[in-house]
């Protein structure tokens, strides 16, 4: 097992950890050296790096976690919140979102930055169907379908996501009224499907894969629900089901691999995933993960 993840499973038992022991199970694990092997100057290198760095506890005390947190508020934070080109150019809310969300796992939910990406989450994102956003000097349907009557399901999605993740750490009463509702409109579509028919709201819903990506995946959504105390909720059974269809007598294996810049998959080779398991088994256990 690597030693990120046997401090994970350590963390998230509720086992204490020093400082000191945490740095000394990074420094000798082979996921680490290999998130931290390369740099690349590119806004998309930067989301996938710290995406995946976040999920390590205690990475926030390594120099090239702290370099690219620095370099993400220097070149992609706005005061409109994160945006792929340091401006209103290509800010896309799912980006911004997932930014926040790592920032929030990095020790940073009190940093400007974090603030101004769950204000325009606070002040834009729709949590409902049916409602007219306008965004000055953003035109967001050159995209697709970010705002229209029904607003993309990965924005709403993961912008629930950040706001949960900027609540755990803060505490903010203001982000519940809209959090609440976003939970809803989650648990409406049974977490995975369209409310107009019986199927996957996007082609790569289903897939099981981690760290996440672009592509939003029924792991993101289990692990939320299992972290927001959601999953008595029989509106959560479909995924629950299909879950532990896809479960193999020896776990849960991935079978989608993401390929960007800067995009690192945990889970190596074609057997059960140990970073994936871990993650569905406590979120299915309702553990924390």
């Amino acid at each position: 097992m690597d030693k990120a993840l046997e401090l994970k499973i350590s963390i998230d038992s509720g086992l204490t950890v020093s400082q000191r022991e945490a740095l000394g199970l990074l420094a000798q694990s082979d996921l680490v050296k290999k998130l931290t092997a390369d740099w690349l100057d590119d806004p998309l290198f930067y989301v996938w790096k710290i995406l995946a760095l976040s999920e390590i506890p205690y990475a926030q005390h390594l120099d090239y976690t702290r370099k690219l947190i620095d370099r993400i508020f220097e070149k992609l934070s706005t005061p409109f919140g994160f945006s792929l080109s340091g401006d209103d150019t290509n800010f896309l809310p799912c980006y911004n979102a997932m930014l926040v969300s790592a920032m929030c796992r990095l020790g940073q939910s009190e940093a400007d930055p974090v603030f101004h990406g769950v204000e325009w989450i606070k002040t834009y994102q729709p949590m409902a169907r049916g409602l007219t956003v306008v965004v000055p000097d953003m035109k967001f349907n050159r995209f697709g379908g970010c705002f229209n009557s029904t607003p993309c399901y990965i924005g709403v999605a993961k912008s629930v996501f950040a706001l949960f993740s900027y609540w755990q750490s803060t505490g903010d009463p203001s982000v519940v009224p809209q959090l609440d509702q976003g939970k809803e409109y989650l648990l409406d579509h049974h977490l995975v499907k369209r409310m107009s028919e019986d199927k996957p709201i996007t082609q790569r819903i289903m897939n099981l894969s981690f760290p996440e990506s672009y592509n939003l995946s029924i792991v993101e959504l289990i692990r939320f629900a299992g972290n927001a105390n959601l999953l008595s909720d029989p509106r959560t059974q479909f995924a629950k089901d299909y879950l532990a269809q896809k479960r193999g007598s020896a776990g849960w294996k991935n079978d989608y691999r993401y390929k960007a810049k800067g995009y690192t998959t945990f889970d190596a080779g074609r057997k059960p995933g140990a970073w994936l398991n871990h993650i569905l088994d406590s979120a299915l256990s309702g553990k924390p993960c």
